[in-house]
């Protein structure tokens, strides 16, 4: 599919300029990968730069709706850990934790996790 960070941007124009009023939320956004295991490193971590990239042009684009008068009020990434989709299944993963399907749902850190952590405690995307 395609990934396009500025539509948020767009989106939050159009209703700056034709429902100025109306607050909005971003209510489900993210990325989803298949076969995300081919991406793990020597210590075991999956190094998920692309999921960073991702998230990090969608908020930029969304600061941006906000400096030029949109009232996003909020954000929601989809999901927190990875998780079952209806639609299939686990076979992508979308979340910043790996939740490791053979090993007793054991639940471990993606790189993408350090760098959530490091903007929730600083408010600096970068």
């Amino acid at each position: 599919w395609e990934i396009y960070p500025k539509g948020i941007y767009d989106f939050g124009m159009k209703c700056r300029d034709e429902y100025p009023d109306l607050e909005w939320f971003v209510s489900e956004n993210g990325i989803g990968i298949e076969g995300e295991y081919r991406n793990r490193d020597a210590g075991g971590q999956i190094q998920d730069d692309y999921r960073v990239d991702f998230v990090r042009d969608h908020l930029s684009w969304i600061a941006r709706a906000i400096e030029d008068g949109a009232k996003c009020r909020g954000y929601h990434y989809w999901g927190l850990i990875d998780n079952w989709s209806w639609a299939n299944a686990f076979k992508n993963r979308y979340g910043f934790i790996e939740v490791d399907l053979m090993e007793s749902y054991d639940r471990r850190p993606k790189k993408s996790a350090a760098w959530l952590k490091e903007v929730a405690a600083t408010r600096v995307v970068k």
